[in-house]
C-alpha cells in the first residue's frame, strides 16, 4: 500500500523540523563555544595587554609640558594615546581598564600634587576620551571611523569636562566662585588643544603599533 500525500507532507514537514532543531544546536553551541574562548582571551592576553599600556601611559605621563598662552598648572603630556590605541585594538571596555590602570599608578606614585582631586580629574579626563572614542571605532572599524571616533572622544572628553570642573573640581581646588568661569573657559580651550593634539598621535601611530598588541 502505497502512502498517502498527507502522509508524506507530514514525514517531509517533521523531517524539516528535525533538521531544523539540529542546526539550532549546533548553532548554539558554536557561540557557546567563542563565547568561552572570548572570555578566556579577555582573562589572559587582554589583562597583560591593558597592564603593559597602563604602564606605557604613565610612562607617558613625564613627558609633560607647558602649552604656549597656557597657565603654567595646565601641562600636556601624551598619556592618553595608549588608552586610545587600547580602545581601538580591544574595545571601549579594554581602554577604559588602561585608562584605569594608569590612573592607578599615577596615585600610588604620588606624582600630582594635587593628590586624590588630580588624579580624579585625570581618570576623568581619559575616560571620557577613551570610551567614546573606542565605541565609534568598535561600530565604524576603518579609518573614517578612527576618524570619526576620535572627533567624537574630544567633543565628550570637553563636554563632560566642563560640567565636572564646574560642578567638582575646580570648586575642590579651593578656586573662589568668581573666578571659576574663566577658568572654565581656560581648560575647555586647553581639552579642546590636548585632545587633537593626542588624538593626531593616535592616528600616526595606532596602525604601526596595533599588530604588536596581536601577538
Amino acid at each position: 500500500m502505497l502512502p498517502s500525500r498527507n502522509q508524506t507532507r507530514e514525514e517531509s514537514l517533521l523531517l524539516k523540523v528535525s533538521e531544523s532543531r539540529t542546526a539550532a544546536r549546533s548553532k548554539a553551541g558554536g557561540t557557546t563555544h567563542r563565547n568561552q574562548v572570548g572570555k578566556r582571551a579577555w582573562g589572559a592576553r587582554t589583562l597583560i595587554r591593558v597592564g603593559m599600556l597602563g604602564a606605557v601611559a604613565f610612562a607617558l605621563m613625564y613627558a609633560e609640558f607647558n602649552l604656549p598662552l597656557f597657565p603654567t598648572f595646565l601641562q600636556y603630556d601624551p598619556g592618553d594615546v595608549p588608552t586610545l590605541i587600547g580602545g581601538f585594538a580591544m574595545g571601549p571596555l579594554a581602554g577604559a581598564a588602561v585608562a584605569l590602570v594608569k590612573g592607578l599608578i599615577f596615585f600610588l606614585s604620588g606624582k600630582d600634587e594635587a593628590g586624590l582631586i588630580g588624579t580624579a580629574a585625570n581618570l576623568a579626563t581619559s575616560l571620557a576620551f577613551v570610551v567614546a572614542a573606542a565605541a565609534v571605532y568598535v561600530r565604524v572599524h576603518n579609518r573614517r571611523g578612527a576618524v570619526l571616533g576620535l572627533g567624537a572622544g574630544v567633543l565628550s572628553m570637553v563636554a563632560v569636562m566642563t560640567v565636572l570642573n564646574y560642578f567638582v573640581f575646580l570648586p575642590a581646588y579651593g578656586l573662589p566662585s568668581a573666578a571659576i568661569p574663566a577658568a572654565l573657559k581656560m581648560t575647555v580651550l586647553f581639552n579642546l588643544v590636548k585632545g587633537t593634539l593626542n588624538s593626531l598621535l593616535t592616528f600616526l601611530v595606532y596602525k604601526k603599533v596595533s599588530p604588536l598588541l596581536r601577538l
